[in-house]
């Protein structure tokens, strides 16, 4: 068995890969790069402009339920009577945490966050160094 695989290669004929072969495979994997780089730059940018309009948007609608709300008078409590304030320390802090409009808040600053993970895409993807040409990762 052994003498029919040495003379089942034997027989064959060795094949080279083209000249162009290496080249090729480079330049492909570079457009790959290019695609991933221009993808990332793209979905960084709508998702930075969206979470702005939206951070926008909510701010203008609900910063007045904060403005209108209880914990708007306790803050201005702290720049009318900052004597009364430093006296009764701990129970200005507990009135504070009372009356703190946490869902308003929490969905003001969800868009603010998208928009910061959003600009990091951007950092990271080299898109404001201009002099790295292959930056793409």
């Amino acid at each position: 068995m052994d003498k029919k695989l040495e003379n089942l290669f034997k027989n064959m004929q060795l094949t080279n890969p083209p000249k162009k072969l290496s080249g090729d495979i480079l330049m492909h994997i570079e457009k790959i790069q290019k695609r991933r780089f221009q993808l990332k730059t793209v979905l960084s940018t709508i998702g930075s402009s969206i979470s702005v309009l939206v951070a926008v948007y909510l701010f203008f609608i609900l910063g007045s339920s904060i403005v209108n709300s209880e914990f708007w008078n306790v803050i201005s409590l702290v720049f009318s009577d900052i004597t009364i304030v430093v006296q009764n320390w701990q129970e200005f802090s507990l009135l504070l945490l009372e009356t703190v409009p946490a869902l308003t808040l929490a969905l003001i600053l969800i868009p603010i966050f998208t928009f910061l993970l959003s600009l990091n895409g951007l950092v990271k993807s080299g898109i404001f160094n201009k002099f790295n040409k292959y930056n793409y990762i």
